[in-house]
């Protein structure tokens, strides 16, 4: 597969706190600072600028410090996991299952969006209006844009669509490409980079609202089933009263911007084994998901 090039500053490594601090693991008994980490499905900067008040209240009722990261793609966050240089995050679904199989986390908490009010998005494949593409069929002989392997709506859950219609993108597309982020994808499609895309249907809405591309020209061609939203995790290995701390931090949130998932109304309690029919999806595809890096 080719790989689609920096198509926006989407994939950007951000980190707020000095870089050399994130050198070597985390032990946030001793170094009094909290680790939060985000994945770049949107512009770095904006993700950590818009999650400021949440991560005020993170700070405020743990009494930590708090330094902020943005890996450079989806593995980037997952690998700061798995050495210790962050000790909570906010992944997209698919990123999370990946994380379980590389580092001790844990899910406690899912994101309620509070335009819907629901625990759940949808992925969907975008394409010009002009553009012939309507259906699955018609994709056959464009190139398309996925946004990273690490991807639930981006990757994950649209491969597995593609599967069960028979169609394998590396042959029945022209070309298949990973923009590196859900912003750069809406941007490729809407320039002609690419034909279509798969993103997820709430940065796709925020995208339009935001003014990131003309989506007056732009169709929606494909969504999915519900997907569980976004889910907020920390090492198990963290001391227990901490992590009673942070859950109870996130479970006092109301109505606030986090990360890319704009608005939150809420954090759910929730469990690994809640994500369990994303492990069933990478079966289906047949994932290797130990040696996804």
């Amino acid at each position: 597969m080719n790989v689609l090039k920096s198509l926006t500053a989407v994939a950007l490594l951000a980190i707020c706190a000095a870089p050399a601090a994130f050198g070597q693991a985390n032990d946030p008994t001793k170094t009094g600072v909290l680790r939060i980490g985000f994945i770049p499905a949107e512009d770095s900067r904006a993700m950590i600028r818009q999650s400021q008040d949440i991560l005020d209240i993170v700070a405020k009722q743990t009494g930590m410090k708090i330094e902020s990261f943005v890996g450079s793609d989806y593995n980037g966050t997952v690998e700061a996991l798995r050495n210790g240089h962050v000790d909570v995050a906010l992944l997209g679904p698919f990123s999370y299952i990946l994380a379980t199989t590389q580092a001790p986390v844990e899910a406690f908490a899912v994101t309620v969006i509070a335009k819907t009010m629901q625990p759940s998005y949808r992925s969907i494949i975008i394409a010009r209006k002009d553009s012939p593409i309507e259906s699955f069929a018609t994709l056959k002989g464009s190139t398309f844009a996925f946004v990273d392997p690490g991807s639930t709506s981006g990757f994950m859950v649209p491969s597995a669509a593609f599967k069960a219609a028979g169609l394998t993108p590396e042959k029945d597309f022209k070309q298949v490409m990973y923009s590196g982020g859900h912003d750069a994808t809406i941007v490729a499609v809407s320039e002609g980079k690419v034909d279509a895309g798969c993103v997820a249907d709430r940065i796709f809405e925020r995208g339009c609202a935001k003014g990131l591309a003309d989506c007056s020209k732009l169709k929606v061609v494909w969504k999915s089933e519900p997907i569980w939203n976004d889910p907020v995790l920390y090492r198990t290995n963290l001391p227990d009263d901490l992590k009673k701390k942070i859950r109870e931090a996130f479970y006092s949130v109301k109505n606030l911007p986090f990360g890319e998932m704009g608005t939150v109304a809420r954090f759910d309690p929730i469990t690994d084994k809640d994500y369990d029919p994303l492990r069933d999806i990478a079966k289906t595809l047949n994932l290797d998901l130990t040696k996804m890096k």
